[in-house]
C-alpha cells in the first residue's frame, strides 16, 4: 500500500465497490433526465403526451435511487473503516452533492408517484435538470481517482 493512500474497506475480489456502484446511479439519473426531455419534446411536437416515458422515468429514478443508496452505504463503510478517508480533499463537497442529488431525486419520484404524468412538466423536468447540474459540479473525479 502506498503511503498516504487510505485502505479500502468495502471491496470484492480486491476491487473497491463504491466506484463500481456510483456510475450506475449516475447513469440511471442521467437517463431519467433524458427521458424527461424526450417526454417534454414529444408532447410539444405530437400534441399529446407519451405516457410510456412517464413510467420509464419512474423506473429509472427507482433504479438510480437503489444504486445511490448502495453506493452511499459502501462509501460510509469505507469512511468508518479507514480514518484517512476523512482527511481527503473535496470529501464534504462530494458527500453533500451526492446527498443533494438523492434528495432531489427522492422528491422527484415522490411527486411523480403522487401526481402522475402531469408532474413531469415542468416540475419533474426541473428537478431532473437540477440533479444533473449537481452531478456535473460535484467533484466526483477527484474522489474516484483516490480509489485507483
Amino acid at each position: 500500500m502506498k503511503p498516504g493512500k487510505p485502505r479500502i474497506t468495502a471491496k470484492i475480489a480486491g476491487r473497491a465497490l463504491h466506484p463500481l456502484l456510483r456510475p450506475f446511479a449516475v447513469g440511471y439519473f442521467l437517463a431519467a433526465c433524458a427521458a424527461d426531455l424526450v417526454y417534454t419534446q414529444a408532447s410539444v411536437f405530437v400534441r399529446h403526451s407519451v405516457p410510456e416515458f412517464a413510467g420509464i422515468t419512474e423506473w429509472l429514478l427507482i433504479a438510480g435511487l437503489v444504486m445511490a443508496v448502495l453506493a452511499a452505504v459502501v462509501a460510509l463503510i469505507d469512511l468508518l473503516g479507514e480514518r484517512q478517508f476523512r482527511a481527503l480533499p473535496d470529501l464534504r463537497m462530494y458527500a453533500a452533492g451526492s446527498a443533494l442529488v438523492m434528495a432531489l431525486e427522492v422528491y422527484n419520484l415522490h411527486i411523480r408517484l403522487s401526481i402522475g404524468a402531469d408532474a413531469i412538466t415542468p416540475t419533474g423536468l426541473i428537478l431532473s435538470l437540477a440533479a444533473t447540474l449537481v452531478l456535473l459540479v460535484t467533484p466526483s473525479q477527484n474522489w474516484a481517482r483516490m480509489y485507483r
